[in-house]
């Protein structure tokens, strides 16, 4: 369930030619609609929302098999959604470079501990404990898929989380269940790098101007999966299921500052020093849920392994790839 906020519009004109706009013209209704309502739509940012939950779920590493002591893990993983923002309505602007697919990447840090080594009981030792961080802080250099032509990216990535796994006696299968917190903030801006056109109440004029964009999501995760581990020799196969529940926002505002021409001549912008600003910025509250599937495979020989999983839900998929060493 997708709870939307009403949008938020602010728009501002400053110059002579702000005469020449009809007051009784609904300016917000050719900028907002095109702007969020058709580009950046509940299901695009539920993708980028969700897409981060399961990177970072895949970043645990927590694995299908019982930690006898302690294991440190460093690891890096990606995920990336099949739903898009829909075709951008500013084709002739540089606001068509703003992304319309969900992304997330980034490295992660985790530590596993066998509740054995805490607590002096047969039965805390079939408990393993898993824990990860990494806070990163990123640009369009370190973001794999992500190339936006002539826009600047940067922002970071806060997640982490805690996964408890049960390992009944000799059966293979494992239960996890755990809590994680995903915290993204995306910045973008870019730059006109020639007057593009535009229309005010039926008339022909030019802007050129910046546009900014900041996304961010804050969303608290309850996670239960099912895993089966299978060894032969050094290798392990780790197939699974799971569920998560999703609470929290993902919330997005855009604006644009632009020079505007006249209404009598589209390339005067100097007789009638004109610009325009406008401000969008709406919430999605969101109380989801999604289920997914995954693999894992393991190479170990002694106190090192090298582990990857793969997870899947509906429209999206999580990688990632870890080395391993346990004492």
């Amino acid at each position: 369930m997708v709870f939307t906020v009403p949008l938020n519009a602010q728009v501002l004109c400053l110059g002579g030619e702000c005469s020449n706009i009809p007051t009784e013209y609904q300016i917000l209704g050719n900028f907002a609609g095109p702007a969020l309502d058709r580009i950046y739509t509940d299901g695009f940012l539920r993708s980028m929302g969700e897409n981060a939950v399961l990177q970072n779920l895949n970043s645990n590493q927590s694995g299908g098999q019982n930690v006898s002591s302690y294991r440190f893990g460093l690891g890096y993983t990606i995920s990336r959604g099949q739903s898009k923002a829909r075709d951008f309505y500013y084709e002739n602007s540089e606001l068509r470079n703003l992304p319309k697919q969900g992304v997330a990447a980034s490295p992660s840090l985790s530590v596993t501990a066998n509740l054995g080594e805490w607590f002096s009981s047969p039965y805390a030792s079939r408990w393993n404990v898993t824990t990860h961080f990494f806070p990163y802080e990123f640009s369009e250099a370190n973001i794999p898929f992500v190339k936006i032509r002539n826009t600047e990216v940067s922002g970071r990535i806060q997640n982490y989380g805690v996964l408890f796994r049960y390992f009944p006696e000799s059966s293979g299968f494992s239960f996890g269940m755990g809590v994680f917190q995903t915290n993204q903030d995306l910045y973008l801006s870019s730059y006109d790098r020639r007057p593009t056109q535009f229309r005010i109440d039926g008339d022909k004029r030019r802007w050129i101007g910046i546009n900014d964009l900041f996304y961010q999501s804050r969303i608290t995760s309850l996670a239960l999966d099912v895993k089966y581990n299978w060894t032969i020799g050094f290798l392990s196969l780790v197939p699974g299921v799971g569920f998560v529940y999703n609470q929290g926002f993902t919330a997005l505002q855009v604006s644009r500052y632009a020079l505007i021409s006249t209404r009598a001549n589209p390339d005067d912008f100097s007789s009638l020093p004109s610009v325009i600003g406008i401000r969008l910025a709406t919430r999605y509250d969101h109380i989801s849920s999604f289920g997914y599937g995954s693999f894992g495979l393991k190479f170990g020989q002694g106190s090192l392994s090298v582990t990857t999983e793969f997870m899947a839900g509906r429209e999206m998929q999580s990688a990632n790839l870890s080395v391993n060493y346990q004492f």
